[in-house]
């Protein structure tokens, strides 16, 4: 890693985060600062951009009180949704002092800021005024409203168009680029009513130094056009691409494109790679539960949280109501299967699996899935599946020990740490019988979505069923089995592979008393997809992973005769999904990643697992060769409506 890099950096990212805590709510009615990108902007903030020599954007920070009342400033579309801009006349635009006719206006509305707890409602608007006079390079624009209606005349907007000016046009790769890796940008925006940007007359761009300005790098811009799309006006036909892949000299740049300005700056450097594992680790920090946050690993701390016994719940208990509810809302969507033959979960009593422990039980640990703070036991498996299969594929990444966490220099894989941190606490949920139980939830309510995680609520955990199962059994055949970890921690790992093991003798009872089918109840979409059948797939691929007993071989050749079924595709087409594809992946790297021997594998199985991970792979490259700024989404969502132009602001 080259730690210069990463240092310039944190300390380029140290002021902006400053200034986002700084913040202020209300009425500020401050000129908006590109040098500033991370502040949050206020009421009455307002900004005056030149997109182009003939292109204007003024932004303008509103809010609306709750409904019905209406938006108070720049209120240019009515309730059915009919937009009515105003005149031309009501701008004036000076460039250099003199007067410049405007000759169209185009209009923008998004929802800025929206938080959930606060009703603190900021929306961003913008203004689109084509010009009938180029601005030239260098000169000073300003924008004002002769009538005063449609701002006061304490909001200024004014700019200079200074030839490497920040553009919104121009999207980079912030997180940067790696010095012999693909390296591309993307051109591009859209304006609101007037529909996407014209570039037809830009087909250059550079790259500069970012401190001197001096060019380093030149080349053409190409088009960039989506596909798939099937209605009209059809997005993202406007868009040019920058390829500069050739380039490999490390350094801090600005991609700048004459006439429209630069990029924000961006590193090509080795160290890109480091800061983004560094940054995703501590994201995953962040997410601990049952411990606090604190300096020098973060600045959003809070104390240890969610340490408090957790509840098993019966019919008698007082959270009995809103558990029973909770299930009997939740396993709706198995009337609509007709392979769901088992009784639905519509309460506690209804589960085929009772609780044999009881009261309560410790099941501290773990990550919150999300702000809700739940912690969903297949979504826990996954974490592990993902965090183990990187540490024994990767090169180099059992090594990473250098990642910012508390147990940062211990010799010992900070990733590893991640997943132990996770295993421990989905060791903690498993029942007398073998099972699992399939979620920590809040006692009385489904979200803790107002409360810090050290004021969350008291907890506890809903039923077993065998897709949690199959998933816990899974995750912790894996970990246990991995060498890496075993080498760190063989006391964890054998007891992880212990528990393991029991739990399959849960689900190979289950299936046996009541059949394949009639084994699975549905307690939420968690897991759902395939009901069961993925997990266990996932459970019998990773313990014949960890124990080389054709037994478990034979289970999974026996129910997932072929990996290549489009049948096992989420919609027919989406492989590799959940824990099929972890079903794969852990199939395909038994021996790569030390497990077992090369021969202890069936040949034709290997290959048709190996296919379907390049047939995931290579659909993914598809799908971000057919999308104009090079996302993953997939061609046959397109026709569907299910993306619309949310990459261009």
């Amino acid at each position: 890693m080259a730690n210069g890099g990463s240092f310039r950096f944190l300390f380029r990212l140290l002021p902006l985060l400053l200034v986002l805590l700084g913040s202020t709510g209300v009425g500020a009615n401050l000129p908006m600062d590109d040098s500033l990108p991370l502040r949050m902007p206020s009421i009455g903030d307002h900004q005056l951009r030149v997109l182009s020599s003939t292109l204007l954007e003024l932004t303008l920070i509103t809010t609306k009180a709750p409904d019905p009342a209406t938006v108070t400033q720049w209120n240019f579309v009515n309730a059915a949704g009919h937009l009515t801009l105003p005149a031309t006349s009501e701008f004036g635009v000076k460039v250099n002092g003199q007067s410049v006719p405007v000759q169209a206006v185009g209009f923008k509305r998004r929802v800025l800021y929206a938080p959930l707890k606060q009703r603190d409602l900021r929306i961003g608007n913008q203004l689109y005024l084509r010009l009938s006079n180029p601005v030239p390079t260098g000169a000073a624009v300003q924008v004002f409203n002769p009538s005063a209606a449609l701002w006061d005349t304490n909001t200024i907007f004014t700019v200079q168009a200074d030839a490497l000016r920040y553009s919104p046009v121009i999207h980079v790769n912030q997180i940067g680029y790696l010095p012999t890796m693909p390296k591309k940008a993307m051109v591009g925006f859209y304006l609101g009513s007037m529909g996407e940007m014209n570039l037809s007359g830009f087909s250059t761009f550079q790259l500069v130094d970012a401190q001197s300005g001096s060019v380093v790098f030149s080349g053409n811009l190409t088009s960039r056009l989506d596909t798939g799309y099937t209605y009209t006006p059809t997005p993202y036909q406007r868009v040019l691409q920058a390829d500069f892949g050739s380039f490999v000299t490390p350094g801090e740049y600005k991609l700048v494109v004459p006439g429209l300005g630069a990029s924000f700056p961006f590193f090509i450097d080795e160290s890109v790679a480091a800061n983004f594992a560094r940054t995703y680790q501590l994201g995953i920090y962040h997410q601990r539960c049952g411990t606090d946050n604190s300096f020098p690993y973060t600045r959003f701390i809070h104390a240890d949280c969610h340490i408090n016994p957790v509840e098993i719940p019966t019919m008698d208990s007082p959270e009995a109501g809103f558990v029973n509810d909770v299930l009997n809302n939740e396993s709706m969507g198995a009337l609509n299967n007709p392979l769901h033959t088992a009784p639905r979960m519509t309460n506690i009593d209804a589960s085929l699996y009772p609780f044999i422990n009881q009261g309560y039980i410790d099941a501290s640990g773990g990550h919150h899935d999300a702000g809700d703070y739940s912690k969903y036991t297949i979504n826990v498996a996954a974490l592990i599946h993902y965090l183990v299969f990187a540490v024994d594929a990767f090169p180099g990444v059992k090594d990473l020990d250098n990642l910012g966490i508390p147990e940062s220099g211990d010799g010992i894989s900070d990733l590893l740490q991640e997943a132990k941190w996770e295993a421990d606490f989905l060791a903690k949920l498993q029942d007398a019988d073998g099972g699992f139980y399939f979620i920590v939830y809040p006692r009385t309510r489904e979200y803790e979505n107002d409360v810090l995680p050290d004021h969350g609520d008291l907890q506890l955990v809903l039923p077993k069923n065998t897709s949690g199962t199959a998933a816990a059994v899974a995750a912790l055949a894996e970990i246990g089995s991995s060498p890496t970890f075993k080498a760190a921690y063989p006391d964890a790992a054998s007891n992880y592979l212990a528990q393991a093991l029991a739990g399959w003798n849960f689900l190979q009872t289950a299936i046996a008393t009541y059949g394949r089918d009639g084994s699975y109840q549905m307690i939420t979409q968690y897991g759902d997809e395939f009901m069961h059948n993925d997990e266990l797939a996932w459970a019998a691929a990773a313990l014949y992973a960890a124990t080389g007993d054709p037994v478990y071989d034979n289970d999974l050749r026996t129910n997932t005769p072929n990996p290549n079924d489009p049948n096992l595709r989420r919609w027919g087409w989406w492989s590799m999904f959940e824990g099929y594809g972890c079903a794969y992946r852990t199939y395909a790297f038994a021996a790569r990643t030390g497990r077992l021997q090369p021969a202890q594998l069936n040949s034709n199985y290997l290959a048709k697992c190996e296919a379907e991970i390049k047939f995931a792979a290579s659909n993914a490259v598809l799908y971000s060769q057919h999308m104009a700024y090079g996302s993953s989404f997939s061609d046959e969502n397109k026709p569907i409506l299910t993306a619309r132009l949310v990459f261009l602001r």
